[in-house]
């Protein structure tokens, strides 16, 4: 649950705005993640028009190179083209949109039949909500949501038991429209099979009439049976918004050339950038 709603997070922050401009537009956005006394920090750099949608993950120097990973569509949403560049070889590999969410839910439907966990449907309910300062330029609005849930499974004789809560503090606007890619990718979120992502996900983004611009969130992860917590925070920011001409979004979106990904390697590259609290499919 923990990774999940991470990138839940990333999804509705990345897929922010659409300013109806004329060619494009460029987003960056900042991400810090505390956890355990460690904190790390990277950004997401988002461009895109009307049906083409780009992520690339820099690092603190926000430098987009050869190296640099990214999510990619063409086609509105309807598929994503994954690109990583790992010890010289570029690989790169598309997928269907509904099929990546219905493959997540059926992985977490498999982890929890084989594990027999016992899970209760997470529980989302609105706090506060009040009038926000502008962020880019835009008004926005301030809501708070709780979020709670709790699974055990038996294992060998021992019972694990843990609970999640979780407090996000998210400011969104109504002054820009939602992106279609964006309506898209929620849309598939939440029928990915799994009755528990489905339904945790319907109840989170029902609550939120616009994009969200800045969000943070404080994750208590408890051990019912060592009585210890861990917490995680995150904050993510939209800190500059620009245009982009017409020239470099057709460079920018141009298909590569690459080495295609077997299954096993697209799986691994998307959980191993999904357990970092990235977007990636």
């Amino acid at each position: 649950m923990k990774y999940i709603l991470s990138t839940l997070f990333a999804v509705l922050v990345s897929m922010a705005l659409v300013p109806g401009l004329q060619a494009g537009t460029r987003a960056v956005i900042e991400v810090e993640i505390e956890e355990e006394g460690n904190t790390e920090k990277y950004f997401e750099i988002i461009t895109f028009d009307d049906e083409r949608f780009r992520i690339d993950f820099v690092g603190e120097d926000k430098k987009v190179t050869e190296e640099t990973p990214y999510i990619m569509t063409a086609d509105g949403g309807d598929t994503w083209i994954m690109g990583d560049k790992p010890k010289d070889r570029f690989y790169c590999s598309e997928m269907q949109t509904e099929a990546f969410f219905q493959n997540l839910g059926d992985q977490v439907t498999h982890a929890v039949d084989f594990f027999n966990v016992k899970a209760e449907t997470p529980t989302v309910k609105q706090v506060l909500e009040e009038p926000g300062p502008e962020i880019v330029g835009f008004k926005t609005t301030h809501v708070q949501l709780e979020t709670n849930a709790s699974a055990y499974a038996w294992f060998l004789f021992f019972k694990f038991e843990y609970s999640v809560k979780i407090v996000d503090d998210l400011w969104y606007t109504t002054d820009v429209e939602i992106h279609p890619v964006r309506k898209k990718w929620i849309n598939a979120l939440t029928q990915s099979g799994n009755s528990i992502i489905d339904r945790l996900f319907s109840n989170y983004v029902e609550k939120l009439p616009g994009p969200i611009l800045k969000t943070e969130s404080v994750m208590d992860i408890t051990n019912i049976r060592k009585n210890s917590t861990k917490t995680q925070k995150q904050r993510t920011l939209v800190i500059a918004v620009e245009e982009v001409d017409a020239a470099e979004l057709d460079k920018l979106f141009k298909l590569p050339e690459c080495e295609i990904m077997d299954d096993d390697e697209i799986q691994e590259k998307g959980k191993a950038l999904m357990s970092a609290g990235k977007l990636m499919l």
